[in-house]
């Protein structure tokens, strides 16, 4: 495939933090997915889809008669999924080919911001509508992210959040991606434009707190590179499990628009 991502399957634990991903996001997004009018019998399209929930949700909501496809880098866990109405296909957004036109639904949820070319990217899954088609896009804005003020070792929980959301965005990451996407959308030749933000708060023995303590396992080595030391790094992992951890997370914006019919 030749393009490299930061969150690759061959981690021992990624499959664990793409459920807890799934656990903390899937309840926004499917608060979104429902309202739009996707026709039985009809094809969906899911970019990105890590473990496979979302694109699980679509084969049930097109029914025996409708198609899913769930593209990603790396397929592995989306190849367990046994339902017949899916076809898994390992994909680049960038550099494969993607059919125009053929898409009823067609969603991504925190894939776009990891990817230089993203706005190109936008406009091609926008191509792959069919015209009254739907595209659904989800991603943060980094800026909302912090401890609450009365959290246990919050300061340095800042400091680890910053170094990792500092080697993000060396790799090509785009931390403000989520509050530019309605905008874009309308670049893209979008309409009926709109969007909503979740704010998750994660607190210890939740799904969000075990899917940030993976997170800064991951980055441990980056938390090091930024001036933390190893028993820092750890000290910052373990606090997701304590009473006194509380923080809020960025918001995930969520935003949708129609190809045109006309």
């Amino acid at each position: 495939m030749g393009r490299s991502y930061l969150f690759e399957h061959g981690w021992e634990q990624e499959r664990d933090r793409l459920d807890l991903l799934q656990r903390t996001f899937d309840p926004a997004t499917l608060s979104c997915l429902e309202e739009l009018p996707v026709p039985v019998g009809g094809r969906c399209l899911e970019v990105g889809g890590g473990a496979g929930s979302i694109a699980r949700w679509m084969c049930e909501r097109v029914g025996p008669t409708g198609r899913v496809l769930a593209t990603d880098l790396e397929t592995d866990f989306l190849e367990l999924l046994t339902e017949e109405n899916l076809e898994v296909r390992r994909h680049d957004v960038v550099i494969d080919e993607l059919e125009h036109g053929a898409f009823d639904l067609v969603h991504a949820r925190l894939v776009l911001s990891h990817i230089p070319e993203r706005d190109m990217a936008l406009k091609r899954l926008a191509a792959a509508l069919r015209p009254g088609g739907w595209l659904v896009v989800e991603e943060f804005d980094m800026e909302a992210l912090k401890a609450a003020p009365n959290c246990d070792g919050g300061a340095l929980l800042d400091r680890a959040n910053r170094a990792m959301l500092g080697a993000m965005t060396a790799a090509g990451y785009d931390p403000g991606y989520g509050r530019r996407l309605p905008l874009e959308f309308r670049a893209a030749g979008l309409v009926d434009i709109g969007a909503t933000g979740h704010v998750p708060v994660a607190l210890a023995g939740t799904p969000a707190a075990g899917w940030w303590h993976l997170n800064l396992v991951k980055f441990r080595s980056a938390i090091m590179a930024a001036g933390a030391t190893g028993a820092e790094a750890d000290e910052v992992a373990g606090m997701t499990d304590g009473d006194g951890f509380c923080m809020q997370y960025p918001i995930l914006f969520s935003t949708w628009g129609r190809r045109p019919t006309g």
